[in-house]
């Protein structure tokens, strides 16, 4: 006999001996025929679904904008030259006190060829200097703001509100002011103004807040970060943000249903609204006192056998 042969049949005496003693290829069962005990990477059977669970609760919301601006005097006036000509001098420096009538610059209006008197440029009111935007040396013209002069004993914050932003911002309402100078602190504030119309460019509103306590660590110029409470909402129901499910053009949570070891998942459409630090408002589909679940929702489906986890929140 040949190695061909003898190789053939050692072959078939291993396949033999392996069905005698019940072992089947790799991941089936006795006999290969994938019954009987179960084999690596067999699935497991299925039982409830551990999610973590939170009540719907009536609850006020208390929507609010943020957004940047500056803090600027109260009232601010730009000074402007009588003539166009060569800034010669220039007598203040930012900060500094000046009174009304007060010369604060010098323009040369002289041309090649010809010499003319120095104008000089006088402060329309008394107040502190919040903008120097131009160097002794400058040409200027009549529409040149040499320096800005306000009235700096008040204070406020202007902010661009976006115009999505804008429409629900009424005078009256309260704010809060963060300034980087003063870190971890928030200062009182009210909207005073809100401009009548929007700016056609930026699609912005300018909004106005007065500061409620005068605080002498405030100066003009600091940038701010506002915070504007809108209308409260009252009475609303209210679930975790995490429990909502967007998918294929639907909005929903799986609200539990049953008590005990009999807990199942139901699918609820919901309407929502306002959404407030991780929380937002079901309009409709739930009820105060409903659970919901806001972890654990993937690959549940209507109807699902559920457990609770220690850490629901109730």
């Amino acid at each position: 006999m040949g190695n061909r042969e003898i190789l053939a049949v050692a072959a078939i005496a291993a396949i033999c001996l392996a069905a005698c003693s019940g072992k089947g290829p790799p991941g089936t069962g006795a006999g290969g025929q994938g019954g009987g005990a179960m084999g690596p990477g067999a699935a497991l059977s299925s039982g409830p679904k551990v999610v973590r669970l939170a009540r719907a609760a009536r609850k006020t919301l208390r929507p609010y904008v943020d957004q940047g601006g500056d803090v600027e005097a109260s009232v601010e006036v730009a000074v402007y030259p009588d003539i166009g000509g060569k800034v010669v001098d220039l007598g203040v420096a930012l900060g500094d006190s000046v009174k009304k009538g007060q010369p604060i610059a010098s323009v040369d209006p002289s041309k090649p060829g010809a010499r003319y008197e120095i104008s000089p440029v006088t402060s329309p009111i008394s107040g502190t200097v919040t903008s120097v935007p131009v160097d002794p040396g400058a040409t200027v013209t009549t529409s040149t703001a040499i320096v800005k002069v306000g009235v700096i004993d008040e204070l406020k914050v202007v902010v661009e509100l976006p115009e999505r932003d804008s429409a629900a911002v009424k005078v009256g309402m309260s704010a809060e002011v963060g300034l980087a100078a003063l870190p971890g602190e928030k200062l009182a504030a009210a909207v005073s103004r809100v401009s009548p119309v929007l700016d056609a460019t930026s699609r912005t509103r300018e909004v106005t807040l007065k500061f409620l306590a005068k605080d002498d660590r405030v100066a003009a110029g600091m940038y701010a970060s506002a915070r504007i409470y809108i209308a409260p909402l009252a009475d609303r129901i209210v679930i975790p943000a995490s429990a909502v499910i967007s998918r294929n053009g639907e909005t929903y949570v799986f609200a539990v249903e049953g008590s005990g070891g009999e807990l199942a998942a139901k699918k609820r459409v919901v309407a929502l609204g306002a959404e407030v630090d991780g929380e937002v408002e079901a309009r409709s589909g739930l009820s105060s006192g409903d659970r919901v679940v806001v972890e654990g929702q993937d690959q549940l489906s209507d109807g699902k056998k559920v457990a609770e986890s220690a850490g629901s929140a109730e």
